[in-house]
């Protein structure tokens, strides 16, 4: 009688599973985030882009009507049914978020909320421009206007951030003031050891911003973020 062949095959032991898993999870940690801010890049250089074509169509609105649009998309007096824009134009962003528009007789701004991390992104592209949490908003003026001598932007960084330099303007043309943006970052209560002492602190150099904490009981939780504003002349 023959024997029965014994299998040669033999499987992974649980502690090469484990390396293997292990091994997987680091390459992930590294790979993610840096998959994530090159989507960042992509989608907020598209929105940036989507945008100038909205501000673009508006101007030549303006130059045949004498006004600005009431609207993208919604007639009447909306860009996309005069032929300004394509009707085949997709009205939501990158982010599946619609664009909206505002305006008074000298002004026009497009505005959308995007990803987080993402705003400085589209801010730094295009001119006039400012964030509010999630919402980044463009402003142009009428077409052949003389360019505003004065240019306020506002919005919020975090620690290591480079708050963005708007289009148009020189880090000569322009003066930047920081303050953090929550007073205080330890629990009050006094639980868990820590003083009552605890505060952000934070600096700029060359729009470059660091924000820390100051003391011994290090919150994981705080975001270390700190509001800017800065003044260009356009002199």
């Amino acid at each position: 009688m023959n024997s029965p062949i014994k299998s040669k095959i033999k499987g992974f032991s649980l502690l090469e599973l484990t390396i293997v898993v292990i091994v997987l999870t680091v390459l992930m940690t590294f790979a993610v985030p840096s998959m994530y801010r090159s989507y960042l890049e992509k989608a907020g250089t598209k929105t940036a882009l989507e945008i100038q074509n909205i501000q673009d169509a508006a101007r030549s609105y303006y130059l045949q009507k004498g006004s600005w649009p009431n609207s993208i998309n919604t007639p009447p007096g909306d860009l996309e049914s005069g032929g300004f824009l394509p009707t085949s134009w997709n009205a939501l962003n990158p982010f599946n978020n619609i664009y909206t528009i505002n305006s008074t007789p000298s002004f026009l701004t497009v505005s959308t909320n995007v990803s987080d991390g993402s705003q400085n992104i589209i801010a730094s592209k295009l001119p006039l421009s400012h964030t509010s949490g999630v919402t980044v908003t463009s402003t142009i003026e009428v077409p052949g206007a003389p360019a505003s001598p004065v240019y306020v932007v506002t919005g919020s960084i975090g620690d290591g951030g480079t708050i963005p330099l708007p289009q148009g303007y020189t880090d000569a043309q322009c003066q930047w003031m920081i303050a953090s943006s929550q007073a205080e970052t330890y629990d009050s209560s006094g639980k868990g050891g820590c003083e009552s002492d605890q505060y952000i602190e934070d600096h700029i150099n060359n729009r470059v911003v660091s924000a820390y904490t100051y003391g011994d009981c290090r919150r994981p939780y705080v975001s270390n973020l700190v509001n800017y504003m800065g003044i260009c002349l356009n002199a």
